[in-house]
């Protein structure tokens, strides 16, 4: 029995996409949007320049798992509805995880900051997503039905193709 393969989602353009859209909204953020809240509340505790090392690690990173836990998956389902609820909860996962650890091991971390910080990323990540599964399903063929494999009684794949061909 043949199975065809199903079709790979566009990956690395979806990678680049995001890391278009969000490099530029997290740098709208920290340059514009939250700057006199953070400025005023965690001031004290930032550096007086990023290290330039550690961010570009931190957005290749981000974005490698952004890529395979949200848009890959997203794409193979061709389910923007799946990308935008992966993408609301890896967003508001990654972003706790770095700021209810601050919370708790360093002194001086407001509450305001954690709970924004926190709504930020969930944005954050769920706009990206809406822009990157926007392009890519917009321009992508609508899936092959007769390329979908199901399941027989007996649990193996059966190719939808080979029970119409002789």
């Amino acid at each position: 029995m043949t199975t065809v393969p199903a079709e790979r989602p566009r990956l690395v353009p979806a990678l680049l996409l995001a890391a278009v859209v969000f490099g530029a909204l997290d740098a709208f953020w920290l340059t514009v949007g939250s700057g006199a809240l953070y400025d005023e509340q965690i001031g004290h505790l930032l550096a007086e320049s990023p290290d330039a090392g550690a961010a570009v690690a931190f957005y290749v990173v981000y974005l490698l798992g952004f890529t395979h836990f949200v848009l890959r998956p997203a794409l193979e389902a061709r389910s923007r509805t799946r990308g935008l609820r992966d993408a609301a909860a890896f967003g508001l996962v990654t972003y706790a995880t770095f700021d209810l650890t601050a919370m708790a091991v360093f002194r001086d971390v407001p509450l305001v900051v954690v709970l924004v910080d926190l709504a930020w990323g969930t944005v954050l990540c769920t706009v990206t997503a809406a822009v990157v599964l926007g392009v890519l399903l917009r321009r992508g063929p609508a899936p092959d039905p007769t390329r979908q494999r199901f399941f027989g009684g007996s649990g193996k794949n059966i190719d939808v193709r080979s029970m119409y061909s002789g």
